[in-house]
């Protein structure tokens, strides 16, 4: 091999080995997104179930307080 394409091909496999790296990082870093979003997921799951329990719940209240005849004195 002449030296001209030794030269390239050692540029390339420093070219391929930085590129190796950045993609271990970037996976790293999708990793974490990933993990972030699944847990922003079941927070708002929870939040809908909550608010779902608390509607029922003051709906109960509603329909049935008039036929509790509370009324306040005075």
């Amino acid at each position: 091999m002449t030296e001209d394409v030794q030269r390239d091909l050692g540029r390339m496999e420093a070219q391929i080995t930085a590129l190796i790296s950045q993609v271990s990082a970037l996976n790293l870093k999708v990793d974490a997104i990933d993990k972030t979003l699944s847990e922003a997921r079941g927070s708002w799951r929870l939040l809908l179930v909550i608010g779902g329990f608390a509607g029922t719940v003051g709906g109960l209240v509603g329909k049935f307080l008039p036929f509790l005849n509370i009324r306040p004195d005075g």
